[in-house]
């Protein structure tokens, strides 16, 4: 999953030189609360936000109070990468570039409809969540508990953990006997 496939190639840029007042009627007609700064050749110049602009004089090109875009990921980067970067920077937009150009950005709105394909959620099936010990084989044997009953795996994702035992998400689809299944989930857990 990369950030190709869920970037939006369409964005809504204003130039350096373009008006203070220009960018804030830009702005509030695309309800956005930031704005990319993009020279003609396509090149990075900065960002703005509402904020940044409250004071600004009218007539001030907007370069002049533009900041510098410090993060950027390419379209081979994948889905994970951009959302860190989002979260451990508190963003909700992420210019697409490629050097330095910019083709796209990408959302969290994007990123989630991104991992929850990965995941397979909204797909029919079912979701099981086990409780397995850190450094043992409990998955592999509840992967092969699932192989035995003819149970198709979507997809598996790792939750929580305390330190000794991890939450393990699985989203499945076939189950034909629900009670034996767990069943021999808990026995094959007990076991190791």
């Amino acid at each position: 999953m990369n950030v190709e496939r869920y970037m939006e190639r369409r964005t809504v840029t204003v130039l350096p030189e373009t008006p203070v007042s220009e960018v804030e009627a830009t702005m509030e007609e695309n309800r956005f609360s930031i704005m990319l700064v993009v020279a003609e050749d396509g090149k990075l110049a900065g960002f703005v936000t509402r904020a940044s602009l409250k004071g600004a004089d009218g007539e001030t090109p907007i370069e002049q109070v533009a900041h510098p875009v410090k993060f950027a990921v390419v379209p081979s980067d994948t889905l994970e990468k951009a959302a860190l970067i989002m979260l451990e920077n508190r963003l909700v937009i992420l210019p697409v570039a490629v050097d330095d150009r910019l083709v796209g950005v990408i959302t969290q709105g994007e990123i989630l409809r991104g991992l929850a394909s990965g995941l397979g959620i909204g797909l029919p099936g079912t979701r099981l969540t086990v409780r397995t010990r850190v450094d043992s084989d409990d998955l592999y044997r509840v992967l092969e508990v699932l192989r035995e009953h003819d149970v198709r795996l979507v997809s598996l994702a790792q939750g929580g953990g305390d330190g000794t035992h991890r939450e393990v998400i699985l989203r499945v689809q076939g189950i034909e006997d629900r009670e034996r299944l767990r069943a021999d989930l808990e026995a094959c857990l007990r076991e190791g």
